[in-house]
């Protein structure tokens, strides 16, 4: 079986744990989750990965320090690839 990645890699560096919401397959880093959190309070009439693509290094960093804290919904996986 694959190791689960980020589901926004390509867009920006992916930084702290990985989380799976729920029982879902989707997967984000820690970055990534507070980031679309951001997004979507703001609601900046763009999709997550154009608002995403458009943001500089210096915009991500302000998104982060204004971005709430990982939702409690959101688990840290393990990302071992030992599989017995």
């Amino acid at each position: 079986m694959k190791t689960p990645e980020c589901d926004l890699k390509g867009h920006g560096p992916c930084r702290g744990s990985l989380c799976q919401r729920g029982v879902s397959l989707n997967h984000l880093c820690d970055q990534h989750i507070r980031l679309q959190s951001y997004w979507s309070m703001r609601n900046p009439g763009k999709r997550l990965a154009e608002w995403l693509d458009g943001l500089s290094s210096e915009g991500i960093e302000e998104a982060l320090r204004n971005a709430p804290a990982r939702g409690k919904h959101w688990q840290v996986i393990e990302t071992s690839s030992s599989e017995d």
